[in-house]
């Protein structure tokens, strides 16, 4: 008598991830291929304003429009400073690590082939894009450098963070070498600007694979003995 037994058949699930980048990854030259890390950047489609006293009360109002527009997948950091906390350390950016490839939120335009590239003074593309994907060229409030240290602010205004209680510093969101810091401007708190938001490090996924699992690995066979 023959016992065969049943193979299951079913397909591994790829990788979530909220946008996979398409083109040419800077970082290799090369298509981008499973496994190659980026992150993705946006500017708010809303302009809350400076007036949250710490860091992580931004991150979770970025992080809360991420949510809403499908891009909760991920964790979302605020590109901006404050008295206790630099921009490019809470977006985890520092140039003292390399870092990943920058994209906006269409996975095809690059911000930054890296750390050091976003912070060198000019990023290549402007942060123009909402977390919806809608265009949106603006001033946001940043609290920052050029370098992405906290900004001590104009002069005589006081303050310059995020959490000032003078003026908040912006950049101009439409030019690339003033995007986080257009020089010693700066705002009240309660103006309605926007921010910028940068996600954690992503990876691009691997393809759905179909596998074939028998019990133990191998089809068991049993003959009667004559």
């Amino acid at each position: 008598m023959l016992i065969a037994v049943a193979l299951a058949v079913f397909a591994v699930p790829a990788q979530a991830s909220i946008v996979v980048p398409s083109g040419t990854n800077p970082a290799t030259g090369n298509p981008w291929a499973n496994g190659d890390e980026y992150r993705l950047a946006f500017i708010t489609s809303t302009n809350p304003g400076a007036t949250l006293a710490d860091i992580g009360a931004y991150n979770a109002l970025v992080q809360g429009l991420a949510n809403a527009a499908g891009l909760g997948a991920a964790d979302w950091f605020v590109i901006g400073s404050t008295s206790v906390v630099n921009a490019r350390d809470n977006s985890g950016t520092n140039p003292s690590s390399t870092g990943c490839p920058i994209l906006l939120v269409d996975g095809t335009t690059v911000v930054a082939n890296n750390n050091a590239d976003l912070w060198d003074g000019s990023i290549q593309n402007i942060i123009n894009q909402t977390e919806a994907g809608d265009t949106k060229a603006h001033w946001p409030f940043t609290g920052s450098y050029w370098d992405g240290s906290l900004s001590t602010g104009k002069p005589n205004t006081g303050g310059g963070g995020l959490d000032s209680t003078g003026e908040v510093t912006q950049g101009n969101g439409s030019v690339v070498d003033q995007w986080v810091w257009r020089q010693w401007t700066s705002d009240p708190a309660a103006t309605a600007l926007p921010l910028y938001a940068m996600s954690e490090v992503l990876v691009v996924p691997e393809p759905a694979t179909i596998m074939l699992l028998g019990l133990g690995g191998l089809l068991a066979r049993r003959r009667r003995r004559a």
